[in-house]
């Protein structure tokens, strides 16, 4: 075998840990190809940062909540999140209020230019994904159900492991 290229081949004797390395390859391939780290580049086509644009989808779909949910719906620490939203804020795309019940906590909600621009990252995500549904060869349900087990496998080894019985 030539050079170190990573292929997608699944060798039987492969080790788990050369099997992990494909996988890691496979993902690093779809994030840079989907243009998920280029600053300039947005896969969308929006002017906007993929957290931004995914904030405003968020809360399109889910209405307002704190800033720690969003912190945890978008997997992103809670202080780039809050500058994320002052930002927003800034646009007149959110505004921020304390939370009613806690007043430690601060609640964020769309307003009507959010709710535009979230329509706007809405379609342009959608035609985006149309795009790349026609460039599949075949049916997109199995390409779908894998990235939705990939998703469960991914959380799965990122959460904590159950505290075991100490009695």
């Amino acid at each position: 075998m030539a050079g170190s290229a990573v292929t997608d081949e699944v060798s039987p004797e492969a080790s788990p840990a050369d099997a992990a390395r494909r996988l890691r390859e496979a993902m690093r391939r779809l994030l840079l190809t989907h243009g998920a780290l280029d600053q300039n580049k947005r896969p969308c086509g929006t002017p906007l940062t993929m957290p931004h644009a995914y904030a405003l989808l968020e809360l399109r779909s889910a209405g307002a909540m704190s800033v720690s949910e969003l912190s945890q719906r978008l997997s992103i620490d809670r202080t780039n999140v809050s500058r994320l939203c002052l930002r927003m804020q800034e646009l007149g795309e959110l505004v921020r209020e304390r939370h009613p019940r806690d007043g430690r906590a601060i609640l964020v909600q769309l307003t009507p230019e959010g709710e535009q621009a979230a329509r706007a990252v809405d379609a342009a995500s959608a035609s985006h994904f149309e795009r790349v549904l026609a460039s599949l060869e075949g049916d997109a349900d199995p390409v779908i159900d894998v990235l939705g087990r990939l998703t469960r496998a991914l959380r799965r080894s990122t959460s904590p492991p159950p505290e075991e019985d100490a009695s």
